[in-house]
């Protein structure tokens, strides 16, 4: 080894050394002191049939996450329009704080504001419905099969496209499901093998085409015909049950289309901002990028309160 490459590896160590001194000699006391925080999640429409609220706590540095993933059971959850106010109850089975729209109707136009506090921490935030949805213009259902030999699938597709509201700042954001009827396997003994028909609901996921996705805003383009991306959703595969001395069942799906549902959402800036930076910090997976921070427009917490208004379209074969 000659006197150059002994050189670059003394360095080389000696750099490696310090980094290691760097992150193990940092003494506690100098690390910031962050309390727990509660994170509050909420949407709100004049569509949904309830209005959830998702309560948690954020976890202090260095901390843990429970089993039961820091939910607060005892908040006092409240609403109000402004006029009228309403108190969330807790639901013990789905560990949200719920209420049903009758019983507090969300109107497009106004503004609302949602108050959480356990007692010892206070949050709030506001949010404004959207005055006008937009409607589905046209769409396409398709289906596409991959018959590869080790992973054969069928695929629907759906696209969609609809007219920007013109004049306003718009936020929009596409979503898609499908309602579907197919066979799967019921019985554990070749006596009692059988078919069995089901329903289920499937979403669409959403191809990126240039860096475009299901977010999407107006900006430079008002009054423009948007189109959505490619929305796949994979149906259901043959299975094939092998009992052993050549007992083989096979069931195949037949899948039966119940209708599909297309949603454009009309969000206001909360929701998109707080979605889209949700979306970054999963994309963020270059260890030498700073962290994306998680939007928020929770007064005292973290989390989101935000609004939307849907244009619905259900296409039933």
């Amino acid at each position: 080894m000659n006197l150059r490459n002994i050189t670059l590896l003394i360095l080389m160590v000696t750099g490696l050394g310090a980094c290691e001194s760097l992150i193990t000699t940092i003494p506690e006391s100098k690390l910031p002191k962050v309390e727990s925080k509660l994170v509050v999640q909420c949407f709100i429409s004049p569509q949904s049939a309830r209005i959830n609220v998702v309560v948690t706590e954020s976890v202090p540095l260095f901390g843990e996450a429970t089993e039961s993933e820091n939910v607060v059971f005892n908040a006092v959850v409240k609403i109000s329009d402004g006029t009228k106010e309403a108190t969330i109850p807790f639901d013990t089975e789905s560990l949200l704080y719920t209420i049903e729209r009758a019983a507090f109707p969300i109107a497009a136009g106004k503004t609302y504001t949602l108050s959480v506090t356990d007692g010892k921490r206070s949050v709030s935030a506001k949010c404004t419905v959207p005055r006008k949805n937009v409607a589905v213009k046209t769409y396409t259902i398709d289906s596409s099969y991959n018959a590869s030999e080790f992973n054969p699938d069928t695929t629907l597709t759906v696209k969609m496209s609809w007219q920007d509201i013109v004049a306003d700042t718009n936020y929009y954001r596409v979503r898609a499901s499908v309602d579907l009827e197919y066979s799967i396997p019921a019985g554990t003994t070749v006596q009692e093998f059988r078919e069995m028909r089901i329903r289920n609901r499937f979403n669409f996921n959403w191809d990126e085409t240039i860096g475009r996705n299901d977010f999407v805003s107006d900006a430079n383009l008002d009054g423009t015909l948007f189109t959505s991306p490619i929305g796949r959703c994979r149906l259901p595969g043959v299975i094939v049950y092998d009992f052993g001395n050549d007992r083989k069942f096979t069931i195949y799906p037949k899948s039966k289309i119940i209708m599909v549902t297309m949603d454009v959402y009309n969000t206001d800036v909360h929701y998109f901002k707080y979605h889209r930076s949700l979306e970054l910090r999963r994309n963020s997976d270059n260890p030498f990028t700073e962290p994306a921070l998680i939007y928020t427009n929770i007064t005292g917490g973290l989390g989101c309160f935000a609004a939307y208004n849907s244009g619905q379209v259900v296409y039933r074969p």
